[in-house]
């Protein structure tokens, strides 16, 4: 479950920015199950999830995919001259089987300038590692072959990575909590299809007696009565095991490899059924049948879900359904959360007969004309009443992170060119 997340010098992310999940106003839970990021194109709400993204992709690929000397893959704040130069600094407040941890690094575009890790258990901070260049500096609470670590790191490689590599176990759990974070992007989703990961999760959750034929696609209304497997594709795929209620807090056992195949989508038109291959279905069938299957699986196992531009094919009550997943504590009982983008504002009203998000559930993104950067703020920092029409003040501009057109912009554009051109060409 995460906790917090921190970065700085990541793209349009100069100064150093916070996506914070802790409860404002109810402290049922550690963090809030469900957190939408708002803004204007190019504001830089898809940079939040890029900087996450390449946060858990340097942990789990530094050591083992980073070649040795090549440069670190990072993208830093381009639109001055100085940060060019600078670290960029990415950490993580999150809990693991039960005990919370910050984790976190800086780097360059040559090496890992800082890294560190502490753990919390009973509330009280405990250093497992630091490090500064390749200057490790231990704390008595990690134990097993620290030395055998440092030995296999590289100055381009994180101590972390390099400990999953090994084997250690302490860290291995650590480095299994950042992995399990799961990202999504509508776009890349419905671009690809439906791959081989999606059907082997939607087997699996069939296999578990989750309803997904009979409840999800009838929910949806996508004109779709049945789905089922097909043996057509033979590609290896990866899937994500269950963890039991009794592991709460437990990763899962492992990826393991399994044979998929394709999805086929029946039709029952006039009381007769009509097969159709997933390469003739709407892109909002095949968004819709991979973000729920996803999601589903993050609520199984308990593992935040990352989504840029969740809105992309879907309408609003769909997108609404899948949030309402995460917000229900019976459905939701291992602590899954979905964080995603949008630009639907219609998800600050009231759909389904109830607020859709809390009001410590929403956070912006505005991008200085000025200087080029984004800023991240939530919404309570405007400290809004309960009941307050969030939709209709977002779009007013009063929280920002709208886009400001000039009044007869485009007008006037038309209006110029036609009165130079004349009246056009007829058709």
């Amino acid at each position: 479950m995460l906790l917090s997340f921190r970065v700085a010098n990541h793209g349009s992310l100069r100064e150093p920015q916070e996506l914070n999940f802790a409860p404002v106003y109810e402290g049922d839970r550690p963090a809030v199950p469900v957190a939408a990021i708002f803004g204007a194109n190019a504001s830089g709400k898809s940079t939040v999830v890029d900087a996450f993204d390449f946060f858990t992709s340097a942990v789990k690929e530094s050591q083992a995919r980073w070649l040795p000397n090549a440069l670190v893959p990072r993208r830093p704040f381009l639109l001055d001259r100085g940060s060019r130069a600078e670290p960029s600094s990415y950490a993580a407040d999150f809990l693991a089987k039960g005990v919370r941890y910050v984790y976190g690094f800086s780097v360059t575009d040559a090496e890992v300038v800082e890294e560190w890790l502490y753990a919390y258990p009973k509330a009280r901070k405990r250093v497992l590692f630091e490090r500064a260049g390749m200057s490790m500096t231990y704390g008595a609470s990690l134990t097993g072959e620290r030395m055998a670590v440092e030995r296999t790191m590289r100055p381009n490689s994180l101590y972390l990575s390099a400990g999953a590599q090994s084997a250690h176990p302490q860290l291995g759990d650590v480095w299994q909590a950042l992995d399990g974070m799961v990202m999504g992007d509508a776009n890349r989703q419905v671009a690809t299809q439906i791959g081989t990961a999606t059907v082997a999760l939607y087997k699996e959750l069939e296999d578990e007696g989750l309803p997904l034929r009979a409840d999800v696609l009838a929910a949806a209304d996508l004109g779709v009565h049945d789905v089922r497997t097909g043996a057509t594709a033979r590609e290896d795929s990866v899937s994500i095991r269950r963890v039991p209620a009794e592991q709460h807090g437990e990763p899962p056992e492992g990826f393991e490899a399994t044979r998929a195949e394709s999805l086929e989508f029946v039709h029952r038109v006039g009381g007769e059924d009509f097969v159709l291959p997933v390469e003739v279905e709407s892109a909002g069938t095949k968004t819709w049948l991979t973000l729920v299957t996803t999601a589903l699986a993050c609520l199984f196992i308990g593992r935040p879900l990352w989504v840029d531009e969740i809105d992309v094919s879907l309408h609003p009550l769909l997108t609404a359904k899948l949030l309402t997943l995460f917000q229900n504590p019976e459905l939701n009982p291992l602590g899954a959360q979905l964080i995603f983008t949008t630009h639907d504002a219609s998800l600050l009203g009231t759909m389904l007969g109830d607020q859709v998000l809390r009001r410590d559930q929403v956070w912006f993104v505005e991008r200085s004309a000025a200087t080029g950067a984004s800023e991240l703020y939530p919404l309570s920092d405007f400290k809004p009443r309960k009941g307050e029409n969030f939709e209709r003040r977002y779009l007013a501009g009063s929280y920002g992170a709208v886009p400001l057109l000039p009044e007869t912009a485009f007008e006037d554009m038309l209006k110029k060119h036609w009165g130079t051109h004349g009246e056009g060409v007829s058709a």
